[in-house]
Parts: C-alpha cells; sequence; structure tokens
C-alpha cells in the first residue's frame, strides 16, 4: 500500500494584523500590497506557547481517530522555538492526546519544513514503521523579526496546521525531490542583533526557479498532481511560480494575501484553506514545493482524501 494524506486542521488563534498597523514604520497598505501581496496576517500574543498552538492544530484530527494509539509518530516542524532543550514534540504529543508511545521529535528545515517533514512521515508509513503519523508545522514568525525593519516586519506571520498520513490501498505512491546548497546559507538567516535578513533580489530569483523545477519533477515523474501549492513567501514571487507551471494544466493556489508568510506551515495553512472554501475537491493528489533558508529547497507529490466535514 501507499501512503496519503487522511485529515487535515489549523490553528491561527492570534490577533489580526492589519497593512494599516505598519503605519508607524512608515509603510502604507498600498506598499506592502504591491511588494508582496499581503493584506492583513495572524500575529500570536507574546506569551502564547507555540505547543499549545501545535497541540491545537493536531487535537481535532486525534479527537476524530477511533483509536488514537494508531498513530505511531509525530513530526513538529518549526523554525520558530526558541528554546533548544527539550523540543517541543513530546509536549505537543502529550496535550493533544497522543498515547505515551508515540515517537515524537522536532525539525527545522525552515520554510522547506514541511515538505520535509511530509518525507519523513510518508517514510514512516509506507515502510511500515508506523501506522499512522501526524505532522504538524507551528510558526510564530512575528517574534523573529524586528518589527520596526521595513523590508520584513510585514511579511511574517504566525499559525500551525497539521496534516495525518495514513497507508490506503487506493492512494498512489508519493514521490518526492529535494536539495540543499549551504553555500548560500547567508541569503537568509537570523542576525545577531536580532531579525531576519534577506537578500531580496537573490532570494526572490531564487525562490522562483527551485520551486518551479520542483514542480516539474513532480510531474515528469507521475501520477502527476490535481493542485499546485506552493510555499506562501510572497505574492510576486507565488505569481512568477504560476506563470512558470501554468502550462502543467492544474490550479496553482496563492493565499498568502490574508494569511502572510508563516515559514513551514504556509502550505498545510493554504491547503487547509483551499478545502474548506471548497476550491478544491476533498480527494486529489497535492503538489507542494517549497523553498527556504538553509538554502533547502524541494518537493513533495501525495495523494489525499479527508473527511468532507473535517473541521479545518
Amino acid at each position: 500500500m501507499s501512503a496519503g494524506i487522511v485529515d487535515v486542521a489549523t490553528a491561527k488563534p492570534g490577533r489580526t494584523v492589519t497593512n494599516d498597523d505598519f503605519a508607524p514604520i512608515g509603510l502604507t497598505d498600498e506598499w506592502i500590497r504591491r511588494r508582496s501581496g499581503i493584506a492583513s496576517r495572524s500575529w500570536l500574543p507574546d506569551g502564547t506557547p507555540l505547543t499549545d498552538v501545535a497541540a491545537e492544530a493536531c487535537a481535532p484530527i486525534v479527537t476524530r481517530l477511533s483509536d488514537a494509539s494508531s498513530i505511531g509518530a509525530l513530526v513538529v516542524v518549526s523554525t520558530s522555538v526558541r528554546q533548544r532543550v527539550p523540543g517541543i514534540a513530546q509536549q505537543v504529543a502529550r496535550q493533544a492526546g497522543l498515547d505515551s508511545a508515540v515517537l515524537a521529535f522536532d525539525m527545522n528545515a525552515a520554510c522547506c519544513g514541511f515538505v520535509y517533514g511530509l518525507v519523513t512521515g510518508l517514510s514512516l508509513c509506507e515502510s511500515g514503521q508506523a501506522r499512522s503519523v501526524l505532522v504538524c508545522s507551528v510558526e510564530a514568525m512575528s517574534r523573529l523579526v524586528d518589527r520596526t525593519d521595513r523590508q520584513t516586519a510585514c511579511i511574517f506571520a504566525d499559525g500551525a496546521a497539521a496534516v495525518l498520513l495514513e497507508d490506503r490501498a487506493s492512494f498512489a505512491p508519493f514521490r518526492q525531490v529535494a536539495g540543499c546548497d549551504g553555500a548560500q546559507e547567508a541569503l537568509m538567516r537570523e542576525t545577531a542583533e536580532g531579525g531576519i535578513h534577506l537578500d531580496g533580489m537573490q532570494v526572490y530569483d531564487r525562490a522562483v526557479r527551485r520551486m518551479s523545477e520542483s514542480a516539474q519533477y513532480l510531474f515528469d515523474h507521475g501520477p502527476a498532481p490535481t493542485v499546485l501549492v506552493g510555499h506562501q513567501a510572497n505574492g510576486r514571487i507565488l505569481e512568477q511560480v504560476r506563470g512558470f507551471t501554468t502550462h502543467l494544466g492544474v490550479p496553482f493556489v496563492n493565499r498568502i494575501e490574508h494569511s502572510g508568510n508563516t515559514s513551514s506551515a504556509s502550505i498545510p495553512l493554504a491547503f487547509a484553506e483551499e478545502l474548506d472554501s471548497g476550491s478544491l475537491a476533498a480527494s486529489g493528489r497535492l503538489g507542494a514545493v517549497a523553498y527556504g533558508a538553509g538554502e533547502a529547497w524541494g518537493g513533495v507529490a501525495v495523494d489525499y482524501r479527508v473527511p468532507d466535514t473535517a473541521a479545518r
């Protein structure tokens, strides 16, 4: 059998921050929309633990299961966890109601993290090491940026999303492609003074190229996806990737307007919003492509069949 996505849930418990909130640092709504495609985003309260947000995303999926012990692994993906020891996966597992026998661990691959987490979880399922796997991306990127920085403060956002992976006889095998180049680490990094530094033009060009190439690979090594969801980095990047992948003949999702850049959580959040709006059927094949700091890039094509009534 082959593994795929059988459920999805999200959590965006923060306050809505509109473009008007950046007027004190000299930014206008028109400028932000033109440069990034973003109109609003969610920011968590500073004191809200990421464990709580991740558990909020995971809990509905766990509740919908008749036997929560069927989840053999939990992968918690995050760029914005500040504590090094312990990781947060074990606390998320406890708060979400998972069995104590679960394999729970943290992962960080920046904005490409959800793709890497999917590949890991799908591999655990298809190898028979776990009956099902929960992959959760949780981010509080607003805590990493310098909120007075005109280049980055308005881009990043917070939220969490989780997907449940499981073997189904009707699913086709997943397909993945990935790569990295450590020589490009300076393109996107957290600075010693605080905040995130981006080499804007280099990141723009490389993100468009890497995500477009990853999407093409997924179609060349079928079965082909029925929908493409790119990392929601920036509206201009997304529209460039859309242009380079139009010939593939499937919808390309751009949900950044009211979500912002939530790093590793952006793909599952956008995917869930498309499902919730009715823009996507409850079953199909997802093509997820991403590019992030490190630098890291990749894509995964995976079948999905989720409940029509799932609370997303």
